[in-house]
């Protein structure tokens, strides 16, 4: 039978053994900290301190580690049980008074709990290191969940470390960077384990700075850009094709010169990971109520015809109303057909969090305006556009004629080109038959009537499978009619065009007014990425005519977070989100948290380079003492030599002999052996006795054998190490 001693893994290092303790204690808080009251989860570390401390005289015991691991759970769930217990003693309640009562049970539970827990696990960790990688997911799990809730974007979340750090003029992404930084280090820590001290102190030295380099560098670079929508729109410069349209893109770019974001993707079976991620914010300069309920924020429009799919027009004179890029002074994208009052100018500001191929804004823009960015650091683009928004009900357009009298005939040809598929034109005219005989030729009324009958018919669904199809379209249409907006949209063009109506597809973002809550400001996030059918009425303008499909196999995205949409609204009118109070007690702490950063960066780059210098400088004197030492001459010869094999990675091993060390490597150096013997009698045999001009060779002879065996380039980066000479013994 092994004992428990022959179950240990060795002892950590003196800087493991004492920082342990301290980092479950500092954990134990922090998982606690959000869940319980500040004394209960100081109590919790205080034992998880206790508990981590005795492990290290656990470990050593005789008990099999199995039975500790079982015992810890055991403590774990009595205190659990007792927790329980006396939440529902009704005696202890009328003792210490019901708010006394639960908290003396969460002290001692909690208590309880962390005891054991710590103790356990260290124990565990002590006797086996494979459970070191437990600790890791304690202190990760810990720290991760208290700014769990700054997940999608939502910097007002945490609201307890958040909400004092914005009323204070500061951004919460650095504190939660910071907490991000101390959970590394602390992971870091648990996991040194050297046996000595130095090496221990060496590596988490190497760690501080390279934590210290990314924490002052994150505000240089920036924050991090929320990952791409994956809407297959063209919105973002990273959306990407799917899979199953890799074939079909080959063949697109031969044919066209537009990149992946000017066409319109069909993807199958595809999720969204981004969906609450916010891309964008909108402010309202003026109250609008959109007479369908929705915002309509355009971004670019699809409307030629390839063969297969609708893409980015390339012909001149159409599409004038989507600006191509991005504006470094007022521009404006022409005049909108308003001629019965139709519509209203509206001003709004948009605030891009993240990359966009192009501007979007609410339908439908006059003029884009570049402004001045009030948060560098938050935004990637602010501008102002002026729209002139729809105010008018569909069926209040009813008895208007299509098109635009200015079109050319190539232009009115562009936007009712469809596929020769006589399945379209049956269709849609089956669609016209069941509108009522008195607005059966109105052709607005035939435009809505096709939305309608799609949105009755079709069912919503990410998880369609139609872009193997030559026309994915009229597989979707004449198929199962499952899909998501880029059929509809499709679709509804198709019938729309067969139909005799001008249509085409826009691209961009809706949003349901009631998400605005009142308020002025409207979140954007990947789930409000769409695409929508549009027919152009004469005096009018392009009106939306979107298909609502009533079935859906998906569930709903979820409203915006209110306060989330509210702050950076905020943010993008330049005014601080909360007031600022007289009493400010973060600010002498902010200004004293970036002077020690600055001074903790300067003072890193100095010792780095100080450093540095210094061991280039003893490195080469190790080389060079040989040609300047008579009496100590054996010695440094050998120490010079094991510098050159160390550069190549050949160390002596912890308690390998000289001998035995030269024994090993003989196949790279043979001469090394004589070397080692020579030392070794001079330093064991009579002051001075050594042939100077042997030792002299020795070392010309393992020089050259190292240049025969050894790459190139691997004693090029030995050289260049500063390094390289501390491992030589």
């Amino acid at each position: 039978m092994t004992s428990a001693a022959g179950e240990a893994a060795d002892q950590p290092s003196l800087a493991v053994a004492f920082v342990a303790p301290l980092i479950y204690a500092i954990s134990a808080f922090v998982c606690l900290y959000p869940l319980a009251e500040k004394d209960v989860a100081l109590t919790a570390a205080a034992a998880a301190l206790l508990g981590a401390a005795l492990a290290s005289l656990v470990a050593r015991t005789r008990v099999r580690t199995m039975a500790l691991g079982v015992l810890a759970l055991l403590g774990v769930g009595s205190s659990v049980l007792a927790h329980r217990l006396a939440l529902d003693s009704a005696p202890l309640a009328a003792a210490l008074g019901p708010s006394t009562a639960l908290l003396v049970g969460n002290l001692g539970a909690l208590g309880l709990a962390s005891l054991c827990f710590a103790l356990g696990l260290r124990t565990l960790a002590l006797r086996r290191r494979i459970f070191s990688l437990l600790e890791v997911v304690f202190v990760g799990l810990s720290f991760a969940q208290l700014v769990v809730a700054h997940r999608f974007g939502a910097i007002n979340r945490p609201f307890e470390l958040s909400a004092s750090i914005i009323a204070q003029g500061g951004d919460p992404t650095s504190a939660l960077l910071l907490i991000g930084a101390c959970a590394a280090v602390l992971i870091v820590t648990l996991l040194l384990h050297e046996r000595s001290l130095w090496r221990s102190l060496l590596h988490l030295s190497l760690a501080l700075a390279l934590l210290l380099f990314v924490i002052t560098s994150t505000r240089l670079l920036g924050i991090p850009e929320p990952p791409a929508g994956a809407s297959g729109l063209g919105l973002r410069p990273d959306d990407k094709p799917g899979k199953q349209d890799q074939d079909q893109q080959g063949q697109h770019r031969k044919q066209s010169s537009h990149s992946d974001n000017e066409r319109l993707d069909f993807r199958d079976n595809y999720d969204n990971q981004s969906r609450q991620v916010p891309l964008a914010v909108v402010v309202l300069h003026d109250d609008y109520s959109p007479p369908t309920g929705l915002y309509y924020f355009r971004q670019t429009a699809f409307s030629q015809y390839n063969g297969k799919r609708l893409v980015s027009a390339t012909e001149a004179g159409v599409d004038t109303d989507v600006a191509p890029s991005f504006v470094t002074h007022k521009t404006s994208l022409g005049e909108v057909p308003n001629r019965q009052g139709d519509r209203v100018e509206l001003d709004t500001t948009v605030a891009l969090l993240a990359e966009h191929t192009r501007p979007f804004a609410l339908e439908s823009a006059e003029s884009i305006e570049p402004l001045q960015n009030p948060d560098a650091g938050r935004f990637r683009r602010v501008y102002r556009v002026t729209s002139s928004a729809l105010a008018t009900r569909l069926p209040d357009l009813l008895g208007r004629e299509l098109g635009s009298p200015a079109w050319s005939e190539a232009v009115r040809a562009h936007y009712l080109q469809a596929p020769q598929d006589p399945r379209y034109a049956k269709l849609a005219q089956e669609i016209v038959a069941g509108i009522r005989d008195n607005v059966r030729d109105d052709r607005v009324a035939r435009a809505l009537a096709v939305s309608l009958w799609l949105s009755r018919e079709g069912t919503y669904s990410l998880r369609s499978g139609h872009s193997h199809a030559d026309d994915p379209t009229a597989d979707f249409l004449f198929g199962d009619r499952t899909g998501y907006c880029v059929h509809f949209a499709h679709a509804a063009v198709y019938l729309l065009r067969t139909l005799g109506i001008p249509a085409r597809v826009g691209a961009g973002y809706v949003v349901d007014e009631a998400a605005r809550q009142g308020g002025s400001s409207i979140l954007i996030t990947g789930a409000n990425s769409h695409a929508w059918p549009e027919f152009y009425v004469e005096g009018v303008g392009w009106v939306v005519s979107d298909v609502s499909p009533a079935h859906s196999l998906d569930p709903p995205p979820p409203p915006p977070d209110p306060d989330l949409q509210h702050l950076l609204g905020e943010m993008a009118r330049g005014i601080k989100p909360l007031p600022q109070s007289e009493d400010r007690p973060l600010v002498p702490l902010l200004h004293a948290v970036r002077k020690l950063r600055d001074a903790l960066l300067r003072g890193s780059l100095a010792a780095l380079l100080l450093g540095t210098c210094w061991l280039y400088l003893v490195k080469l004197w190790r080389k060079l003492a040989p040609v300047f030492s008579r009496r100590a001459l054996p010695r440094v010869v050998y120490r010079a030599e094991l510098d050159r094999l160390s550069e190549v990675a050949l160390h002596r091993r912890f308690g390998e002999t000289r001998e035995d060390f030269a024994r090993r490597i003989a196949e790279t150096s043979p001469s090394f052996s004589r070397l080692t013997e020579r030392h070794l009698a001079s330093a064991f045999g009579a002051a001075g006795a050594f042939d100077a001009e042997e030792l002299r060779q020795l070392r010309g002879a393992v020089a050259g054998e190292v240049r025969a065996r050894v790459s190139w380039w691997r004693r090029w980066l030995g050289a260049l190490a500063p390094w390289s000479w501390i491992r030589s013994r």
